[in-house]
């Protein structure tokens, strides 16, 4: 599980950049989101990076997102057809581990 929290933004740009890699083929990833306050446009772009990346590598991802704000922002900004987003770790293992839809 990758956990990031507090507020991202172009400051910590690099630091998402760096977490959210996917370079090979490998097991479903989740990220936890859940404690992220603030998130602004340089994010949502490391996001959809990462969503190509898992994408060419075949890689499931879930999101976990609780803040209303935030989820609203991912889905205005067209993330939430590219995500699996939910707002519980229970939820989201549950989808990861095929379990259950989103």
């Amino acid at each position: 599980m990758i956990r990031m929290s507090g507020e991202l933004d172009v400051m910590r740009r690099a630091e998402v950049h760096g977490v959210l890699r996917v370079i090979a083929p490998g097991p479903p990833i989740l990220v936890d989101l859940s404690e992220v306050t603030y998130a602004d446009s340089s994010i949502l772009a490391e996001l959809l990076r990462f969503h190509a990346e898992a994408k060419q590598h075949a890689v499931r991802v879930a999101l976990i997102i609780v803040s209303r704000q935030f989820a609203r922002l991912v889905h205005y900004a067209g993330l939430g057809h590219a995500f699996a987003i939910f707002d519980s770790a229970e939820a989201a293992r549950a989808h990861l581990e095929g379990d259950a839809a989103p």
